[in-house]
């Protein structure tokens, strides 16, 4: 039941996240429409201003939708770098250029109406879509965990996440899709907690780097074969228990993860008692 809400949610949040943006590639319509006019015309000098124009927005809409998956994965992550390029701001720019042009070279209005347009789109873009993260999210680090090596261990297993999300879909086999949505879902709960509590990242990173890498690569092996008719059932079972064997060492991190916030804890409570046994409370 569990894993079906969660689905569900995942599911959601992809639809909302693919319809973001639509609005941008849609707004040149008018300006295509008018060069297939200028086509049919013979007018090549509308046919070159009205495909600029139609160009324009359509690289704004491209840099936008740039901007907008760096954002996802700026929100989605709890430890994670302010995005280098501002794709969204760049395609707010260009937004504006795009409606300043098509103003005063396609439409024949004034300089300083198409001026005031370019800038109401430019305020427009920023009041609905917003502008790029500019700020770090590091938070409160424990002593001796440097905010890269956290990033990148875990920007790195998440994009093998992604890898695997693309892989599974070419599986053909039931129990190898179940077993490496598992792992999957599992991992992505201890990418979440690493972030969350960086100092475990050194239970986490042998994993991450041998146990994630070498499941990326045999599934990625898996597939290759499997693409070309090289794969029988003996295959098959021998993948799946390699995925039940990363299981089982998923659980066993998690479970280690575990002990030590619990050790952890015990530690803090043992060192409260002594000082407030010594200042007699």
């Amino acid at each position: 039941m569990a894993k079906a809400k969660r689905y569900g949610q995942d599911s959601q949040k992809l639809k909302s996240f693919t319809m973001r943006g639509i609005l941008l590639y849609l707004l040149p319509a008018p300006v295509l429409i008018t060069a297939i006019v200028s086509f049919l015309r013979g007018d090549v000098s509308a046919i070159i201003t009205n495909s600029i124009a139609f160009a324009l927005f359509l690289l704004a809409a491209t840099l936008a939708r740039r901007g907008f998956l760096q954002e996802k994965l700026y929100h989605d992550s709890t430890l994670i770098k302010a995005p280098k390029l501002p794709y969204k701001t760049v395609s707010a720019l260009f937004l504006s250029i795009a409606t300043f042009y098509t103003s005063y070279f396609a439409t024949d209005n004034t300089f300083i109406l198409s001026i005031l347009l370019g800038l109401a789109s430019f305020v427009g873009f920023y009041l609905y879509y917003g502008f790029d993260p500019r700020s770090d999210k590091i938070g409160d680090l424990p002593v001796g965990v440097n905010a890269e090596d956290v990033i990148e261990i875990t920007q790195n297993a998440r994009a093998r996440i992604t890898k695997l999300k693309s892989l599974k879909r070419e599986l053909s086999d039931f129990a190898s899709k179940e077993h490496l949505q598992s792992i999957i879902w599992e991992t992505e709960e201890i990418i979440t907690s690493i972030e969350k509590d960086p100092a475990d990242l050194s239970r986490a990173r042998k994993f991450f780097k041998i146990y994630l890498a070498r499941t990326e690569n045999i599934t990625e092996e898996f597939v290759e074969n499997l693409k070309n008719n090289n794969i029988d059932e003996k295959m098959t079972a021998n993948y799946n228990r390699l995925l039940k064997s990363v299981q089982e060492t998923i659980k066993e991190q998690k479970e280690k993860l575990n002990d030590d916030d619990i050790l952890r804890l015990d530690v803090q409570i043992e060192a409260l008692t002594k000082q407030i046994n010594h200042e007699g409370v």
